[in-house]
């Protein structure tokens, strides 16, 4: 594979894994840049570099506890960011005071906008080594934003269909989107600590005030996307309790609707059993067309007539209100 160099003198350039001692700067401080590669690859930078135990066996490890230290003159540091594949990924930065070394698989679009603003800032106002640092660790975190973005977007889309339609794939959703705002806050909280910790730190080491001041900065750029993910899980969680709620309702309006037409029938299986008595006076007396309509289907036709009014005007048959006690028709 080949790394990405950036030299404060010579520019963003590209240069083979076999070939870094010879392509290296040295007069001046550079960044150079590993996506995508080997624990072999790594070794072999670890070696061009110079880097000794226990750093050169960290840089390839990934999936460990959130790293922000000082170890002599090297600053290390565990960050993340989110990969191509739309995923969270680790990354690790290693400085000195001659060179930055970064190692990752998939940030290659953060990488690519950090370089650009430190080629801006270049040649243009004087900042320090501490503060390339810091540039790539805001882009890093920076890639967040359209994760969070996208899932705030879908959250909303799913609060609409939830109120409007429970579905049990919505549930599904949400319950993803929990798991994934909780995966993310897992990953920052140690983040947040280790950051707020050394930049208290250095805010006591003499010439540190002003790289303690950007870091704190940084923490609280930090605890501000921390806040956007509890944010989002509240949501989640407020999503799926109105999940709940939206099914417990519409159980309840099918309950009401058969516990209605179980009213509308009762009275007509009444009236039913009453006349399937055959009692011997009412069998000479439906001897008649008249009587039998009268009786047989005008009382039945009558009374479901009455129901429905009935119910009607309590507002049982639809989302109309009754009228309030008092309360005149107009003229």
């Amino acid at each position: 594979m080949n790394a990405t160099v950036f030299d404060e003198k010579k520019g963003v350039f590209q240069v083979g894994i076999g070939e870094l001692t010879q392509r290296l700067p040295t007069d001046s401080f550079f960044w150079l840049d590993m996506d995508g590669a080997s624990a072999e690859e790594i070794q072999t930078v670890t070696a061009a570099l110079r880097i000794p135990e226990p750093t050169s066996s960290w840089l390839p490890r990934f999936g460990q506890r959130a790293r922000f230290e000082v170890d002599g003159q090297q600053f290390r540091v565990s960050t993340f960011a989110v990969g191509d594949s739309g995923l969270p990924i680790e990354g690790h930065l290693l400085n000195t005071p001659s060179w930055l070394l970064t190692v990752h698989a998939g940030a290659g679009d953060s990488m690519d906008r950090a370089r650009a603003m430190c080629r801006a800032l270049t040649g243009k106002v004087a900042f320090s080594h501490a503060e390339v640092v810091l540039i790539i660790l805001n882009e890093l975190m920076a890639s967040f934003d359209p994760l969070l973005e996208h899932t705030d977007e879908l959250l909303g889309q799913l609060e609409d269909q939830v109120l409007q339609e429970p579905k049990v794939a919505q549930l599904q959703q949400l319950s993803e989107l929990r798991k994934q705002m909780w995966s993310l806050h897992r990953l920052w909280e140690p983040q947040y600590e280790r950051v707020r910790d050394f930049a208290l730190a250095i805010g006591g080491v003499h010439g540190m005030s002003e790289q303690a001041e950007y870091f704190r900065d940084y923490a609280e750029r930090i605890s501000d996307l921390m806040d956007k993910i509890k944010d989002l899980s509240q949501r989640t969680n407020e999503a799926m309790e109105n999940y709940g709620t939206s099914v417990s309702n519409r159980q309840s309006q099918v309950m009401n609707r058969l516990t209605i037409i179980s009213a509308v029938f009762l009275p007509l299986t009444f009236l039913t059993g009453f006349f399937g008595m055959n009692f011997q006076w009412m069998i000479n007396r439906m001897e008649s067309l008249e009587r039998f309509l009268v009786f047989g289907v005008g009382l039945f036709l009558a009374l479901l007539t009455f129901t429905l009014l009935l119910f009607k005007r309590m507002g049982w048959l639809g989302e109309g209100q009754t009228r309030k006690p008092g309360q005149r028709g107009s003229c």
